[in-house]
C-alpha cells in the first residue's frame, strides 16, 4: 500500500509507492553500459594540453609551468557560458542597483514585473585532469584537493559584497544536466538569498523556537538509533537515504557534529567527508553503471553572515535523477518515489558501504 511521507527538514510531501518498489537493476537507463570513456580527450577543453580552450584560470595547482598551461592538479575558471555577469564586468553602474537585490515588499506593478540585473559569480572547478574521473574512483587525498578547493572559493565569492548566497552543486550525466563529459564541479554566486535555502532555514528557526534545538542534529539521531535508512557512516558523517526522499536512490550527507557552514570544516574534518564522499559514490557507482544526479551542498554564509542562525546545519544532498518529474510534482510540488528509502539503503548495504 502506498504510504504518504513528510519531509520535516524541507516542509515536503512524498508519496512511497511501495508496491511498484524498485531496484538498482529495474532502471534499465541507469545500467545501460555506455562506450568507454577515455583518459584523456583530445577534443575536451577541461582535458590537460587544452588549457587554451577555457577562460583565463582563476585558481590552479600544478606542480611547475605557467598559469594557463600543463602540469596542473586542479584548475578553477570562469564558466565559458555564465548564467551571471561578473560584477567586475558590470561597471560602476551596478551599484546605483544594489536595492533591487532584495525583492520589494509592496504590492503593486513595479512587484509584478520585478527585475534586476542578473550579477554575480560563476566558476567552473575542474576536479581532475583524468577524463574519466568520477567521485567514487577519487582517492582520499584526491578527493581532499577537490574538497578544499571548493572551500576556498566560496570563501573568496563570500568577500563580495554583492554576492549574497554561494552555491556549490554538481550535475553528473545527461539527466543530471552536464554539457560535458569531464568531471567537475560549478559554482555560483547569487546576489540573493535562494527560496529553497530561505524554505530550509524557516524549518530550522520553526523547529528552534518550539524545542530549542537543530532539527537536523534531533534527525541524523534519531535515524542513527532505527537504523533503517543508513547508507554510509563514519564517526564524523553519517549518509541517508532520506525518510521522505523524493528521487528513487537519494541520499543525504551530514555531519554529525552541529555545524553551521561547509567552510567552517578543520583538515580533519575536511579529510573524513572526502573518505565518506568516495564510500558513497563507489556504492551509486557499483549499484549504476550509468547513473545521472545532482550534487548540492547547503550552507549558510560563513562568519559574522552566519551568527543569527546558529541553529541550521549544513548538509549535502544527493539526487539521482532515476524518476520522472510529471504532472503531479510539477504541479502540486508533491512527489512519487517508487523506491522506500528503507529498500534504497539495503542496496548500499549490500554492496558493503557500511
Amino acid at each position: 500500500m502506498p504510504e504518504l511521507r513528510y519531509d520535516i527538514l524541507s516542509g515536503t510531501y512524498t508519496i512511497i509507492a511501495s508496491e511498484r518498489a524498485k531496484r538498482p537493476n529495474d532502471f534499465r537507463a541507469a545500467q545501460e553500459l555506455e562506450n568507454a570513456v577515455p583518459e584523456l580527450d583530445p577534443k575536451c577543453p577541461f582535458c590537460p594540453g587544452n588549457e587554451r580552450m577555457t577562460p583565463p584560470e582563476i585558481f590552479a595547482l600544478r606542480q611547475d609551468g605557467p598559469n594557463n598551461g600543463p602540469n596542473w592538479t586542479i584548475r578553477v575558471v570562469p564558466n565559458k557560458f555564465p548564467a551571471l555577469t561578473s560584477v567586475k564586468d558590470v561597471g560602476s553602474d551596478f551599484s546605483s542597483s544594489l536595492g533591487a537585490a532584495e525583492h520589494p515588499l509592496s504590492v503593486d506593478d513595479s512587484s509584478m514585473y520585478w527585475e534586476a540585473q542578473a550579477v554575480g559569480a560563476h566558476e567552473v572547478v575542474i576536479e581532475s585532469t583524468r577524463h574519466n574521473g568520477t567521485l567514487g574512483t577519487y582517492s582520499t587525498d584526491e578527493m581532499v584537493t577537490v574538497l578544499n578547493t571548493l572551500k576556498q572559493r566560496y570563501l573568496v565569492l563570500y568577500d563580495s559584497k554583492h554576492i549574497k548566497y554561494v552555491q556549490i552543486f554538481r550535475n553528473w550525466g545527461p539527466l543530471g544536466g552536464a554539457s560535458l563529459t569531464h568531471p567537475h564541479f560549478q559554482i555560483i554566486g547569487l546576489p540573493f538569498v535562494p527560496p529553497e535555502v530561505f524554505a530550509e532555514v524557516s524549518r530550522y528557526n520553526e523547529y528552534n523556537g518550539k524545542t530549542g534545538r537543530c532539527i537536523m542534529c534531533d534527525y541524523i539521531e534519531r535515524e542513527t538509533e532505527k537504523d533503517l535508512r543508513i547508507a554510509a557512516k563514519s564517526r564524523e558523517f553519517i549518509a541517508l537515504c532520506p525518510f521522505a526522499s523524493r528521487y528513487s536512490f537519494e541520499t543525504l550527507i551530514v555531519p554529525r557534529n552541529h555545524s553551521v557552514n561547509f567552510s567552517d570544516m578543520n583538515s580533519e574534518e575536511l579529510r573524513a567527508l572526502a573518505r565518506d564522499m568516495t564510500e558513497v559514490f563507489h556504492g551509486y557507482e557499483e549499484l549504476f553503471s550509468s547513473l545521472s544526479y545532482n550534487l548540492v551542498i547547503h550552507s549558510l554564509p560563513p562568519g559574522q553572515r552566519s551568527r543569527k542562525q546558529a541553529n541550521y546545519h549544513w548538509h549535502i544532498h544527493v539526487y539521482p535523477r532515476l524518476n520522472v518529474e510529471a504532472g503531479l510534482e510539477k504541479g502540486a510540488g508533491v512527489w512519487i518515489n517508487p523506491t522506500p528509502p528503507e529498500l534504497a539503503a539495503l542496496q548500499f548495504d549490500e554492496k558493503g558501504r557500511v
